[in-house]
């Protein structure tokens, strides 16, 4: 499998007395992070590690999560990340060390750096022998963008040949000139109708977002909004190639109203 990426954004995420790892999904699911990777440490609070055996393992108390790392994706239809981790924790003999990919724990703390693929669309599967979850080895499961070819060298094109204007009639050359290509006018565009045209939020409008409710947008980039969220006052960032916007009603002259809801 090998997919390139074009664009990508970054979140820096702490994650404090809460479950692992839907609490992490919650957040992916926010953001619409359909498609990443991801890298932590901190504490966890009982832990439960599956090692590559399948045999899951408990471990009581707080570890050290040296490393957490891991890819994200759809499963099932949500959002999906593995969380591969490297524990250590101090015993009667001295430290000791675990490897594996943590089923649940509860973190202490924990510190998430998540890349985020936008152009990319991955999905996850289970390996039945040891039960870890990957990305998929089809590459038809990545979506990668089309390269673009290169331009051809100046000296490779081919020089372009014009072609000898027509004599005018004696007559018409002193009333009417002869038109060459170049100075032909463009043919008239035709404008698109009502019926063509494609509705899409701006800043000012208002958004009924599936998960975060009523938004009003901040700031729209042609295939991102900045929403700002009235019951937390935060401003969030989504995709809109991830969203399906249906136009919804509004009042003369009141800011127009979208509804967006998950595309999967």
């Amino acid at each position: 499998m090998k997919a390139v990426t074009e664009r990508a954004r970054h979140l820096v995420l702490r994650l404090d007395g809460v479950a692992l790892p839907d609490a992490l999904l919650g957040a992916l699911r926010d953001e619409v992070v359909t498609a990443g990777w991801l890298r932590g440490s901190g504490v966890l609070d009982d832990v439960e590690i599956r090692t590559a055996s399948g045999r899951p393992r408990a471990l009581s108390g707080a570890v050290h999560a040296v490393m957490l790392e891991g890819s994200v994706g759809l499963a099932r239809g949500d959002v999906s990340c593995g969380l591969r981790a490297v524990l250590a924790r101090e015993t009667d003999t001295g430290i000791e060390t675990v490897a594996g990919e943590i089923v649940r724990a509860r973190a202490r703390f924990v510190e998430v750096v998540v890349s985020a693929f936008d152009d990319l669309a991955a999905t996850r599967v289970t390996d039945e022998a040891t039960g870890v979850t990957t990305l998929a080895p089809d590459p038809s499961t990545v979506r990668a963008p089309s390269p673009v070819a290169a331009p051809a060298p100046a000296e490779a094109r081919p020089a372009p040949v014009e072609a000898a204007p027509r004599p005018a009639p004696p007559q018409a050359a002193a009333s009417s000139p002869q038109l060459q290509p170049s100075q032909l006018p463009p043919k008239p565009v035709r404008p698109k109708s009502n019926d063509e045209e494609v509705a899409y939020p701006d800043a000012g409008d208002v958004v009924e977002h599936f998960h975060f409710g009523t938004c009003e947008v901040v700031k729209s980039d042609g295939d991102r909004l900045h929403l700002r969220d009235p019951r937390e006052g935060r401003i969030k960032e989504i995709a809109l190639e991830k969203l399906k916007v249906t136009p919804l009603p509004s009042d003369e002259g009141a800011p127009r109203r979208f509804k967006l809801d998950r595309k999967l």
